[in-house]
């Protein structure tokens, strides 16, 4: 897992550190490529208010050396192995900002509460 240039995850939580080294990194290699996290905690503003970046539970990864294929195997490959507890997507589809989106968000089960 690789780091862009000027892209921080100080204050990640550890469910999406973990995540990213044990399971997005390994199926970007799967695929030839070192997962590249885009964005992380920096300090920027994000599309969404309430953005998970802000509060540490969501990297963003580099998509555009992918084939659209590629792409949409590994969206369907990442939502399998990650979980039920991670939202996947791949944001802004065919821009030159296309990155996969991935935060944490655990479910809440009524019997575990």
């Amino acid at each position: 897992m690789k780091l862009k240039e000027g892209v921080s995850i100080e204050g990640c939580c550890s469910e999406i550190l973990v995540a990213g080294i044990t399971i997005i990194d390994p199926i970007f290699k799967d695929y030839g490529k070192e997962g590249v996290v885009t964005s992380g905690t920096e300090h920027y503003k994000h599309t969404a208010k309430r953005s998970a970046h802000y509060r540490g539970a969501a990297l963003d990864w580099r998509s555009w050396w992918f084939t659209n294929s590629e792409k949409n195997a590994i969206l369907d490959i990442l939502k399998c192995d990650l979980g039920p507890n991670f939202v996947v997507i791949l944001a802004n589809r065919g821009k030159s900002n296309e990155h996969y989106h991935i935060h944490w968000a655990p479910v809440f089960e009524a019997d575990h509460v």
